[in-house]
């Protein structure tokens, strides 16, 4: 018999899953994980559930994933824009995704559970305007391919869809390993006025993030407290 961790109502079955927690015990992350379909992911295993969190927090209606691999993250940002429609009354609120691999199986596994996705078989270094024309982004995360010409070019063309205001974020994985060069080169364009970004860094020791925040035609708000 497979061997499983029983946490709660839920069981963690997947063998690397298992390997996982009885090495690293978690019950609340176990529990947090239990109903995802693929195994936790040694690269992201705390920004996912961050992601989650994240995008409820800002009650995003729109999110895209450049890199959706095998289904990790988006299981966690799919769901968030799905709680965030039932919470706020969205009617059109949507998860996107991009890859060149899988991108089957990860919308398979979305539509199974009933999260509203929209998954693209695409190389980024196809992605044009019309690629999402329309489509105003809550929140982008980069995590595709880290080689520079490629995520400046995915900035470039998607940067118009990401909301301004202070209301669009923009989170860039691997800063830290094969994106410090892109991200380098995207500080160097805040700082000429090209991208108008606040951002900070989230140094996690191996990979690190940028949350960049777009702050074009800013407008500072007021809240009732």
């Amino acid at each position: 018999m497979e061997e499983k961790l029983i946490f709660k109502h839920r069981f963690i079955e997947h063998p690397k899953d298992v390997e996982y927690f009885k090495q690293f015990p978690a019950p609340l992350m176990e529990l947090i994980h239990s109903g995802h379909n693929v195994n936790i992911n040694a690269t992201l295993p705390f920004w996912g559930p961050f992601f989650y969190f994240l995008v409820r927090s800002l009650k995003c209606e729109k999110v895209l994933e450049i890199g959706t691999a095998e289904g990790y993250s988006s299981w966690y940002l799919a769901n968030a824009v799905n709680d965030n429609a039932v919470r706020n009354g969205y009617t059109d609120a949507i998860f996107y995704g991009i890859d060149i691999v899988k991108t089957e199986d990860v919308k398979k596994e979305l539509d199974k559970v009933g999260l509203p996705n929209i998954i693209l078989n695409l190389d980024t270094a196809n992605l044009t305007p019309q690629t999402f024309d329309g489509i105003q982004f809550d929140l982008i995360f980069q995590d595709g391919n880290h080689e520079k010409k490629y995520v400046l070019h995915e900035i470039d063309v998607l940067y118009p869809q990401l909301k301004g205001n202070g209301l669009g974020y923009l989170l860039m994985h691997d800063i830290m390993g094969p994106s410090s060069e892109a991200f380098q080169e995207i500080k160097d364009m805040i700082k000429k006025g090209i991208y108008n970004f606040e951002y900070t860094i989230l140094d996690d020791g191996i990979y690190g993030l940028a949350v960049l925040r777009k702050m074009e035609n800013y407008i500072e708000r007021k809240y009732p407290y």
